[in-house]
């Protein structure tokens, strides 16, 4: 297989290059370019079969290569490369067709390898399959089936359908990595062929309706109904079809299945447009895990994707600047938000959260983590997984922050950064932490380099620094670093201050700006 990269950065093209086993493979890599508009021109002379492509480049970026490659007509698969935040450049280049994509902070040479052979068993199946036609001159079921939902119908009269009220049917198994794990002892393929050959015989007198398997736990159903026009007769129809696969594998095999279904249509033309709507739809188990059939309804939300972008900003932020506290509560907004919204796939918010684990942990960790999903399909089930795990990594690395101090002036730090917004008193902190206050005293200053009293109205100072940026208030500048200018004109504009209060201050930042005003 013939691969071609596209990075402007050296070291991420030496780093691929270098960590991918591609001879062993049976893979070569056939060209680089450090622009989209060189990444182009070697496209077009070196036909490779696999583009790994940045999303920002010099010259033309990985959207403008991927629409110039589909206005050519060049089938490449192609893997996009991204940072971080640029989530909602990304979904544009998955609606080009890019087959898969990888953060770059984050990814690593055995998740590459692992969709590189993939692309490559789908090559030589396709290329097997093209060079070995039948006698009678008529192509394997499956494969005709594949290539409508891939968008080629032209093979469409060899199968049962009929171009009328046709709807696309995805469908998987639930907890499939339990159930794989089950059916571990016995012959290899037993769980999957198990699968086909059941729901192949109990659809195989079915009129107008076709079965066939598209990749590990993932299945679609063709149906069309062409003895009416009525669409409640072809929607009762296709729900039919539903029961039926449902009932057999609950009843034959114990297992629980899942659906999504698309819109109606009526030309073989849209069947890959349908095949995306009930991809679509399925997805959607992700957010209801207990609910077994999802219908396509459609929702664009560009304007949701650039939000997420900007909760993705904020937690990478807070992450690099160590204010932990501000990472948490962009955690949750984004958590809450991503509910609300419905709009990210379970693959999504997988690949987010593990780009925030791997800003916290060093690679052999993050590996370890990172194996350990297989068996998470909802996403409560995942909120908890990497809260536990997040929670674990920040206390380490807050303690780690503070490894210089003893025990407890470490503890009394921590205390008052995260409570910085309440009264707090030598006396209260030797009932807290049982020991006493001139000792807490004595000691602080001893280790800080600062009173106890100074370092507290710091941590507020630059919190309420933080709170007040974007307002409309002139005379903030002096804040945060030991002096005010014109104090007198900011306690003019307090009321002012205190008035945007609910919208982002925190409860005691105007008086934390009162009291410092006040010192000076």
């Amino acid at each position: 297989m013939r691969v071609l990269i596209a990075d402007d950065e050296t070291l991420v093209r030496i780093g691929i290059k270098s960590s991918i086993r591609w001879e062993a493979g049976g893979m070569e890599v056939v060209g680089e370019a450090a622009d989209g508009e060189e990444a182009l021109r070697l496209i077009a002379e070196r036909r490779p079969d696999v583009v790994i492509l940045d999303i920002k480049m010099p010259r033309k970026d990985g959207i403008q290569v991927l629409k110039e490659m589909k206005e050519q007509g060049i089938r490449a698969k192609v893997i996009i490369l991204s940072g971080f935040d640029e989530f909602n450049m990304v979904k544009q280049a998955m609606k080009l067709g890019a087959v898969d994509y990888f953060h770059k902070p984050s990814m690593n040479e055995h998740e590459i390898e692992a969709v590189l052979h993939k692309l490559k068993e789908e090559l030589e199946t396709e290329q097997h399959l093209g060079q070995e036609m039948p006698a009678e001159g008529a192509l394997p079921k499956e494969t005709v089936l594949r290539q409508m939902l891939q968008g080629n119908t032209g093979n469409a009269g060899q199968t049962k359908l009929r171009e009328s009220n046709l709807y696309v049917v995805l469908f998987s198994i639930k907890k499939w990595a339990q159930l794989a794990q089950r059916y571990a002892q016995g012959p290899a393929n037993f769980l999957p062929n198990t699968i086909r050959n059941l729901l192949t015989e109990s659809l195989s007198k079915e009129q107008e309706v076709e079965f066939v398997p598209l990749e590990d736990n993932l299945y679609a159903v063709l149906v069309s109904h062409s003895e009416t026009r009525s669409v409640q007769a072809a929607f009762t129809r296709v729900n039919d079809i539903v029961y039926l696969i449902s009932s057999n594998l609950m009843r034959f095999m114990n297992i629980e299945t899942v659906f999504g279904i698309s819109e109606l249509f009526q030309s073989f033309t849209d069947c890959q447009k349908a095949a995306g709507q009930a991809k679509q739809a399925l997805e959607l188990k992700f957010y209801h895990p207990n609910d077994p059939i999802f219908y396509y309804h459609p929702v664009e939300d560009d304007q949701a994707f650039e939000q997420i972008n900007a909760f993705i900003t904020a937690m990478k932020q807070g992450l690099r600047e160590e204010r932990y506290d501000e990472f948490a509560r962009n955690l949750t907004e984004w958590e809450q938000y991503i509910r609300n919204k419905e709009c990210l796939s379970e693959r999504d918010v997988k690949k987010i959260y593990e780009g925030l684990l791997f800003m916290m942990e060093d690679r052999e960790e993050y590996l370890e983590s990172a194996g350990k999903l297989d068996a998470i399909e909802d996403f409560e089930e995942l909120s908890l997984f990497y809260h536990s795990l997040f929670n674990e990594k920040l206390e380490s690395m807050i303690s780690q922050k503070n490894k210089e101090y003893s025990p407890l002036v470490r503890n009394i730090v921590q205390h008052i950064e995260e409570h910085y917004k309440e009264n707090i008193s030598l006396k209260s902190l030797g009932e807290q932490f049982q020991v006493s206050a001139n000792y807490i005293s004595r000691l602080f200053n001893q280790e800080v380099g600062k009173g106890l009293f100074h370092f507290i109205n710091e941590i507020r100072i630059e919190k309420a620094k933080e709170a007040a940026e974007g307002l409309p208030v002139q005379n903030l500048r002096g804040i945060g670093d030991g002096r005010l200018q014109q104090p007198g004109a900011l306690c003019d504009r307090l009321p002012e201050i205190c008035r945007h209060g609910a919208e982002g201050i925190p409860q005691g930042a105007c008086l934390i700006l009162l009291k410092k005003s006040q010192f000076y």
